[in-house]
């Protein structure tokens, strides 16, 4: 046993001298890959530093924002890509019934560009709240959300912005649902996961949720609103998702109820924020509940961002 130890020790002691000597200074590895610089000769990367000394926001259209040579603590040299973090959504919690991930997006071209970076310095900065901070925006071409479909969508460190080379040529109409895409995306971590409206919030699930003593109202398959699980509405009012306080079944499933209650709080935000009020009553006048949802979440915007 004693010469086995022995053994042992020679062999850590060889190996040790054979190591090469660490690395313990990493100059400019905390690198702050948020601040731009000036590219005169390329329109794209121009538009996006006048933007940046403008506002001290970055735009990117690659999702990859550097890169920078290296050397590990064993000497190596490799090639370190800093890339913007985009499935790990302030909007919400990650669930697998309301998922807020990006499941794909396209790149748009360098050519629109400074075309969309002119889209929000002209109608975008103006209507986002100074209380509200954004870290970056990226401009893609298509997007696809698992939360809230193909305009815009908040992740841990970026605002992803859609449809880019359509952005100067959206009619008004287009124009105002994507303001409120974009708004609604800013506005959603603000409102939900802050702590400030838990009160107002709590009322605004309970509309629903007191409606049935049997089954949460949040999730349903739609097949169960009926009369027997439904038991709050007053007589002879048909029992339907909108009489139920929900704006439409769940954006992922039209077989579904809203299935969490941060998904019923983002359809009313971009409901409210894409629409008039006149407008918003248009539609929804009729349903009482929906009405003091609504009344809720506006007050909340109100006193507090808007």
């Amino acid at each position: 046993m004693k010469k086995l130890s022995i053994i042992t020790l020679s062999l850590l002691v060889f190996c040790s001298s054979c190591r090469k000597e660490e690395i313990v200074n990493f100059p400019d590895y905390d690198k702050d890959w948020f601040v731009l610089e000036d590219n005169p000769s390329d329109p794209a990367d121009h538009a996006a530093y006048l933007f940046y000394s403008e506002f001290g926001i970055p735009v990117y259209y690659n999702d990859t924002i550097g890169s920078q040579e290296r050397v590990d603590v064993w000497g190596n040299r490799y090639i370190h890509y800093e890339t913007l973090t985009l499935n790990y959504s302030l909007g919400g919690l990650a669930a697998a019934s309301a998922s807020p991930v990006i499941s794909s997006l396209t790149y748009c071209s360098k050519e629109c560009v400074p075309a969309a970076i002119d889209y929000l310095r002209e109608y975008i900065m103006p209507i986002i709240p100074s209380s509200i901070h954004i870290h970056s925006f990226l401009l893609v071409e298509n997007m696809n959300s698992l939360s809230f479909g193909t305009n815009a969508f908040k992740g841990f460190n970026t605002l992803v912005i859609g449809k880019a080379s359509q952005l100067p040529t959206m009619s008004e109409v287009q124009k105002k649902e994507f303001n409120g895409a974009v708004l609604r995306s800013t506005l959603s971590d603000f409102v939900i996961n802050q702590g400030r409206f838990n009160t107002e919030l709590e009322r605004f699930y309970k509309v629903s949720r007191d409606l049935s003593t049997t089954k949460d109202l949040y999730g349903l398959y739609t097949y169960y609103l009926s009369s027997s699980y439904v038991t709050g509405l007053p007589a002879g009012t048909p029992i339907n998702v909108n009489t139920v306080g929900f704006l439409s079944t769940d954006p992922s499933s039209t077989y579904y109820t809203p299935k969490t209650t941060w998904m019923d709080v983002n359809m009313y935000l971009e409901a409210i924020l894409s629409q008039t009020h006149e407008e918003f009553v248009a539609k929804y006048g009729t349903y009482e509940l929906i009405m003091t949802k609504y009344t809720i979440i506006k007050n909340i915007l109100e006193e507090s961002v808007l």
